[in-house]
């Protein structure tokens, strides 16, 4: 059990008593309402993953403009490839291993545009074609999920994720993506879709940054407007339980 004591102003505090983010094998995590993660200015943004699994990979917004903090809800970080490019950076890129490897990594998110870039989609890692994490339509009220490695050994379209209407527009959302023995398997809201994807035999999905490799409005990559309001990767398979135990206290974080 932990209590986390959030401050906004001298007068207004919320205060969480529960269990804390999942932390065995968390090697990433960014968060906009922690200030040991972003103090609230600047633009560089810190990995609060425990020390023992850090993996040293740190971020840096393009803009301080970036954090946004609501009053009366939680903040978050806009990121843009559409009239305005806005990103995250990191400081070295990620790399997943796909084929062999165990890795989750959990996106927590906002959107409400559905007619962007490329097939009205929005990337949140990549672009166009590989190593990418998007979600696309948007017009009818919903998102469908896509994601794709760099390939391995079967080149384009070797698919992470490839579903309709599994998220709703101007809502929080959570996408999380487990690779575990040569599977993709993916969790839409904590919910554990029912397909899942082989990986090719020397599958990467890499990526350096947080939103489109898109740089405006040409047709070629996927672009959006997107809120995050948490981002972690962890170096195993989390398990359902330990998903939906994340996924509690971000909902109650953005949707209370």
């Amino acid at each position: 059990m932990s209590i986390v004591i959030e401050g906004k102003t001298t007068f207004q505090y919320r205060a969480e008593i529960g269990p804390s983010i999942i932390e065995p094998g968390l090697i990433m995590y960014f968060d906009p309402n922690n200030t040991d993660s972003y103090p609230g200015t600047g633009t560089a943004v810190t990995n609060i993953a425990p020390a023992s699994t850090n993996n040293g990979v740190n971020g840096t917004l393009d803009a301080a403009s970036m954090y946004v903090d609501p009053a009366g809800s939680a903040a978050y970080f806009r990121v843009r490839s559409d009239s305005v490019v806005q990103r995250l950076e990191l400081s070295s890129t990620i790399s997943r291993d796909a084929d062999d490897g165990s890795t989750t990594i959990m996106f927590y998110f906002w959107s409400n545009d559905g007619t962007v870039q490329y097939g009205n989609s929005q990337a949140f890692f990549g672009g166009k074609y590989t190593n990418y994490m998007a979600i696309r339509g948007g017009t009818d009220g919903t998102y469908g999920a896509e994601a794709e490695t760099n390939g391995g050994d079967d080149g384009n379209h070797d698919y992470m994720a490839n579903e309709n209407n599994v998220f709703v527009t101007g809502s929080w959302q959570s996408w999380t993506n487990v690779i575990d023995g040569g599977v993709s398997s993916n969790y839409f809201n904590g919910t554990l879709h029912g397909t899942t994807y082989p990986m090719a035999n020397n599958a990467v999905h890499s990526f350096s940054r947080l939103g489109s490799s898109s740089t405006g409005t040409g047709s070629g990559n996927r672009g959006g407007d997107i809120r995050m309001g948490a981002l972690l990767m962890y170096n195993r398979a989390l398990t359902a339980t330990e998903v939906r135990r994340n996924l509690s206290l971000l909902d109650r974080r953005f949707r209370d």
